[in-house]
């Protein structure tokens, strides 16, 4: 009987051990590499001091504060939640940062699109990306094509490029360590290509870029914007999400007219996003490039613009339906560690009253809603949708006869149509 068991036990303990490298591969208490960005925790005196680092190098200094400094080679090979002393004596830990903190403690020169709202975004766009080999007929299909106007600072370009990070086959890792190791291109450079590749890892960038299932393309006027939202995405998780965005400089029109003359005056984008003081100037072009069926979405601080868009559309008749419109809500930030995920923050703790001091027995809870320092996010979306231009007037008639209004009704929507 034991005998007989020996080859099942076997297969058995084989399964186990892929089971458990699987479990390696995946776990979240990873080892901290070169070109990693990390949020560092000081212990001060009273309070913690929080510190978003540069990608790490093997020969630099991270600077912290009360004049403390660690080597970043010292924190390569670590993993995260460890603990290390700074030259100051502090202790420190390492921390990943969450993309909300990764957004919220970088330096700008534009003002972001708040994580809260960017998820918000993200959800409207409704994404819904296979991953390479799930879909028959994946090699025939065009690519899932992203359109952006006003890059800014890149906080929903990442955002956007982390949910479709799945739709793309993974980029190789010396590609990768290329992105992350090369120099700056010129920021007046037009290339979509914003660092300066050996024509080696050029090659293979492109060959990749030829493979992708779904792209964004961020466009920006100001060249200055755009190369700091390249540095912005390529320093996140190692230039994780950077092959999945092509970036442009210059206008809405040029570019899309571009791309419609090379399509023939096919329409090629599935979403699209306007983020520009007037979009309307500049949307014509993006309903032409843009699929029945596919989302366009509008963003804007105040609700009279939302109601300007939505003016020009029906006076210029253009093949958009407005499905909905909402307020994003204003949320107050506090520390910028565990800010902007959305929701009202709370202050949930244990405490001893200073009567029962000395007495652990005798903890209470304290809870109160957290007060911020500052205002973020807030605004307008508007979601439309593209419809077939031959159909253009249809969903109101049909929307009517669900409603039972009158026939004299329908055709007064009819006569708004034409």
């Amino acid at each position: 009987m034991i005998l007989a068991m020996r080859p099942y036990n076997s297969v058995l303990l084989r399964r186990l051990s892929t089971t458990a490298r699987s479990f390696r591969s995946f776990s979240s208490n990873r080892t901290i590499k070169e070109h990693d960005v990390l949020f560092l925790r000081q212990q001060g005196a009273k309070y913690p001091k929080w510190h978003l680092t540069a990608p790490l190098r093997t020969d630099a200094r991270v600077r912290l504060s009360y004049g403390a400094t660690v080597p970043a080679a010292e924190l390569i090979g670590c993993n995260i939640l460890d603990v290390v002393r700074d030259s100051g004596g502090h202790n420190v830990v390492l921390h990943e940062p969450t993309l909300a903190s990764y957004i919220i403690n970088t330096e700008r020169l534009a003002t972001p699109i708040y994580p809260h709202d960017a998820n918000t975004i993200v959800s409207l766009l409704d994404l819904n990306p296979s991953r390479p080999g799930e879909e028959g007929d994946e090699h025939d299909a065009p690519p899932f094509e992203i359109f952006e106007a006003g890059t800014g600072m890149g906080s929903l370009t990442l955002h956007i490029a982390r949910a479709i990070h799945a739709a793309n086959p993974p980029i190789p890792p010396p590609l990768r360590l290329a992105l992350c190791e090369a120099k700056f291109k010129s920021r007046q450079d037009p290339s979509t290509t914003r660092v300066d590749l050996s024509p080696d890892d050029q090659a293979a960038l492109d060959t990749y870029a030829a493979s992708r299932r779904a792209v964004i393309h961020s466009l920006d006027h100001n060249a200055k914007h755009l190369h700091a939202a390249y540095r912005l995405i390529r320093n996140f998780r190692r230039a994780q999400y950077l092959p999945s965005i092509d970036f442009h400089v210059g206008s809405v029109d040029g570019y899309l007219s571009e791309r419609l003359t090379q399509s023939g005056g096919e329409p090629f984008l599935s979403r699209a996003v306007l983020d520009l003081p007037s979009a309307h100037d500049n949307a014509e072009r993006v309903v032409q490039a843009l699929r029945p069926n596919g989302l366009l979405i509008i963003f804007k601080p105040s609700i009279s613009q939302i109601a300007e868009f939505q003016a020009w559309f029906t006076q210029t008749r253009q093949p958009l339906r407005l499905e909905k419109v909402l307020e994003l809500p204003v949320s107050t930030t506090t520390d910028g560690v565990h800010d902007a995920g959305g929701g009202r923050d709370w202050d949930v703790k244990m405490v001893v009253p200073k009567v029962h001091q000395g007495d652990a027995s005798k903890m209470v809870h304290v809870m109160r809603p957290k007060v911020g320092d500052r205002i973020a996010g807030g605004g307008f979306v508007a979601v439309l949708r593209r419809w077939p231009t031959r159909d253009t007037a249809a969903p109101e008639v049909a929307e009517a006869e669900a409603r039972g209004e009158p026939e004299e009704h329908q055709e007064e929507a009819k006569d708004f149509e034409r």
